[in-house]
């Protein structure tokens, strides 16, 4: 069975992707060619589910990759990837599955290049501040992206550089957003203009829409007094929301605006700030979901950092104050209104290879104040890595947590590597532990073999997980043991 799980639109441009990288495969005696992939067994074992003890074996599955990459020409290559996956002991899937992972044709000139592509993520439009638009959101992720579409740069055409993609996603809603730029006097000045526009179907007023327009002035660079600051980089975007859903409201144009001072120096200290400012309802669907939740919302920031002389040693301290425009509108943000956030941080570096953090910082905001210390050791050698830390989560509160982290990555030999993550948490009522560990043979030419037990991402970012390190977590380690093969070809 063939599955490219999509619509209609992307099952035609799979098809006539494929057949164009198969066409400048062989249309080309001496095209560069390269075919490679590999194959991967798993298995897992696993204990404890549903309060049985019984060990049991769990989805054996096989699963093998192909990578085409052509280039019949210098200036055009194309890539293809497909992979096939049989899992037979599962009910509902019993069927081998032959899937598009990926695939592109691309062209490059001088100042130029364009990619016809599938199932990749090729959305993202640098921009400085605002980020209207989310490639995150747009590549239509589901175990890997869904969409597809066509993207161009140019760049050093009579001083302008650019980009700009479109893009069908696979529940028929379309994506198209650009970005044009234009440096002045060297880098000092960097002008540009971004587009981002979302169509949700065939209705008058379905679509999200959204522009911007920045600036960048290097000032440390432009005007001479400034100069013994560094390059004090002045940052700013203004951006406005004209989708269809504001027509006929009083305020059709919904705004957005950032800006940030950078690089300033002082003797042996570094400043950074910031101030933004944004209207109910000006990020849409196209951006992530943490942009959106600062709708209605105005904040700044400050930070400072200080070098200590002739030590390796580095504070950082910052403020930050967000406060919603309208108190009494509703929007996605008004169940935390006012947030404050304080806090300070101590970077050393040790002679031995040790490197030290210590960090303390209030959060507060409408439902009380939520003080956070962490402390964090690091040393690395040749043989080893390992990395320890110490944090209290929401001191002196109901929702007080203390949680210890463990990692370490070990070279055992030039062929076996060993891995692990220990974390557990304290809280009043509980102590909880997780544990992941994972063994590496990698002495066999063009394949590797690993054994892991537990969950990974309990642990992903040790004792900053907020899916672990919480109040509200119950969960504890994952009695599961996998067995991977992977043969390289």
């Amino acid at each position: 069975m063939i599955e490219t799980r999509g619509n209609t639109r992307m099952r035609r441009t799979t098809a006539l992707l494929g057949t164009v990288c198969l066409l400048a495969t062989f249309g080309q005696a001496g095209a560069v060619t390269t075919l490679e992939g590999y194959s991967e067994f798993m298995t897992e074992l696993h204990s404890g589910i549903g309060g049985d003890p019984t060990w049991e074996l769990w989805n054996p599955k096989l699963y093998s990759e192909l990578r085409l990459s052509t280039s019949p020409w210098t200036s055009v290559d194309a890539y293809f990837k497909m992979a096939a996956e049989s899992s037979r002991w599962v009910d509902d899937a019993k069927d081998t599955e032959l899937l598009l992972k990926e695939g592109h044709l691309h062209y490059r000139s001088n100042r130029f290049e364009t990619y016809v592509f599938a199932r990749q993520d090729r959305f993202w439009l640098n921009e400085p501040l605002l980020e209207i638009v989310n490639s995150g959101v747009v590549k239509d992720d589901d175990w890997g992206p869904r969409a597809q579409g066509i993207r161009v740069d140019f760049w050093d055409l009579s001083g302008f550089s650019g980009g700009g993609f479109y893009s069908d996603s696979s529940n028929t809603e379309d994506f198209r957003g650009g970005r044009v730029t234009r440096k002045l006097y060297g880098d000092n000045v960097y002008l540009g203009s971004t587009y981002a526009r979302k169509d949700y179907g065939n209705e008058r007023r379905g679509f999200d829409e959204l522009g911007a327009v920045d600036a960048e002035l290097a000032l440390g660079e432009i005007l001479p007094l400034l100069g013994g600051l560094g390059r004090v980089t002045l940052i700013a975007e203004y951006g406005w929301n004209s989708s269809g859903f504001l027509w006929g409201s009083d305020d059709i144009i919904r705004g957005g605006f950032k800006t940030e001072l950078r690089d300033v120096m002082a003797g042996p200290f570094r400043f950074r700030g910031s101030y933004e400012k944004f209207d109910d309802d000006f990020y849409t669907n196209l951006a992530s979901e943490d942009k959106r939740k600062l709708n209605d919302y105005s904040r700044y920031f400050a930070e400072s950092h200080f070098r200590v002389p002739a030590k390796a040693i580095n504070l950082r301290g910052w403020i930050l104050h967000a406060e919603p425009e309208h108190a009494n509108l509703t929007s996605q943000a008004r169940d935390v209104g006012t947030i404050d956030e304080w806090g300070g941080e101590a970077y050393i570096e040790f002679k031995s290879g040790f490197t030290g953090k210590s960090e303390y910082k209030i959060y507060q905001d409408d439902h009380g104040t939520w003080p956070n210390l962490l402390f964090e050791v690091t040393g690395e050698n040749r043989l080893v890595k390992l990395r320890t830390q110490f944090r209290i989560r929401d001191i002196n509160t109901n929702y007080e947590v203390i949680a210890y982290g463990f990692e370490a990555n070990v070279n055992l030999s030039d062929r076996w590597k060993f891995y692990s993550r220990i974390m557990n948490v304290d809280e009043r009522t509980e102590s909880r532990q997780t544990a992941f560990a994972q063994l590496r043979y990698a002495g066999w030419s063009g394949a590797e073999f690993f054994v892991e037990f537990g969950n990974p991402d309990h642990s992903n970012d040790l004792v900053n997980d907020g899916d672990f390190v919480s109040h509200d977590a119950s969960s504890t380690t994952d009695k599961v043991f996998k067995v991977f093969l992977k043969i390289y070809y």
